[in-house]
């Protein structure tokens, strides 16, 4: 762990690169560049998130140092929301790509947090939560720690999954006060001392810019209270000298499967997309993210073995963020794809 900080500290470009930061996942460090690569595995098949860990002019280099190392393993990789330029580095490789989705990311030095630019619903919904006096902290566990906050916000995290019955694992981060390294954390508390909201974000670019991590919130809290957060936080990180703030990613956002031009895969991906959840609503994170109006829409791939199926591909990477073999799902994932696939080839044929 210690080695993979010095790298992410040194070298972090991504925004994803912290969430791959975990005592819990496999690390591979390059042999003959400064670099590492984080994945887990599912079954035979190893799962990075992000670009690789290293010098901009060092990622092809060690991009074939990690596919010679599992092809020894007789791991098949997939490369989860990489950039365009490692998705290239990869497509020359005979890797199959696929747009992933789109990051959402608010340039603070032309972004108006309070400007009309965001939506009429959000603006009153936000300033009826200031007005209520509620108030954002910064958390700094590496100065200060408080336990019984801590304590709160741990109780607040396991509500607030036990409430969306299943929580993310490869995708998202933890609590991690205990060692926070150079995470920021922001609470909400109300006028009673309540604690209503948890963010947690992740640096990268040296601390320069900072992603969103761990969004949680008091269940039966008024409308309005998380975005007030984000803004607020948004705002101080700015005047400490913060230059964007990433959303995070919106998976299956932008995958336009209507154009002439659409592949199959493109065109499952939209279907997915529009037509169900598979447990996690794509379409109304991408709408949460949009409200905000975020200044740069960020393409990112997803990048894989050939020999790997759209369906266990689909599975691979929900189970690996989930965090367990779900053969209920497996069953879901196989049948919706089967059903668009139908529908695709009936559509092809007219």
């Amino acid at each position: 762990m210690e080695r993979a900080y010095s790298i992410i500290k040194d070298c972090s470009l991504d925004s994803q690169h912290y969430l791959s930061f975990k005592e819990d996942n496999l690390f591979f460090f390059g042999e003959k560049v400064y670099g590492m690569i984080a994945y887990v595995l599912a079954g035979k098949k190893a799962m990075s998130i992000g670009d690789p860990v290293c010098k901009f002019e060092d990622i092809e280099h060690l991009t074939g140092e990690y596919i010679n190392f599992c092809e020894k393993k007789g791991w098949k990789p997939i490369f989860n929301s990489v950039s365009s330029y490692m998705a290239e580095i990869l497509r020359n490789l005979n890797f199959s790509v696929l747009k992933y989705g789109e990051e959402a990311i608010l340039d603070l030095s032309c972004h108006t947090l309070a400007g009309s630019g965001r939506s009429t619903a959000l603006r009153r919904n936000v300033s009826k939560v200031e007005k209520s006096g509620v108030t954002v902290h910064e958390y700094c566990p590496q100065k200060k720690r408080d336990y019984a906050l801590e304590k709160e916000i741990a109780d607040l995290s396991e509500k607030w999954y036990a409430d969306k019955k299943y929580e993310m694992n490869y995708s998202i981060g933890g609590l991690d006060f205990d060692k926070p390294y150079d995470r920021r954390f922001f609470v909400t508390i109300d006028t009673d001392g309540s604690l209503l909201t948890f963010i947690s974000f992740l640096p990268y670019e040296g601390g320069k810019n900072f992603c969103i991590d761990l969004m949680h919130r008091k269940i039966d809290t008024m409308t309005g209270v998380m975005e007030h957060a984000i803004i607020s936080a948004a705002i101080k990180m700015k005047d400490d000298g913060v230059s964007k703030v990433s959303l995070g990613i919106a998976p299956l956002a932008g995958i336009d499967g209507s154009k002439s031009n659409a592949n199959r895969a493109e065109k499952l991906m939209s279907a997915i997309f529009h037509g169900t959840d598979f447990g996690y609503n794509f379409k109304n994170l991408f709408r949460y993210k949009k409200k905000f109006d975020p200044t740069i829409w960020e393409p990112r791939y997803l990048v894989y073995h050939k020999k790997i199926s759209l369906v266990d591909l689909a599975v691979s990477i929900t189970n690996t963020k989930r965090g367990s073999t779900d053969l209920v799902l497996y069953a879901k994932c196989k049948l919706f794809l089967i059903a668009v696939t139908l529908g695709i080839n009936k559509a092809e044929n007219k």
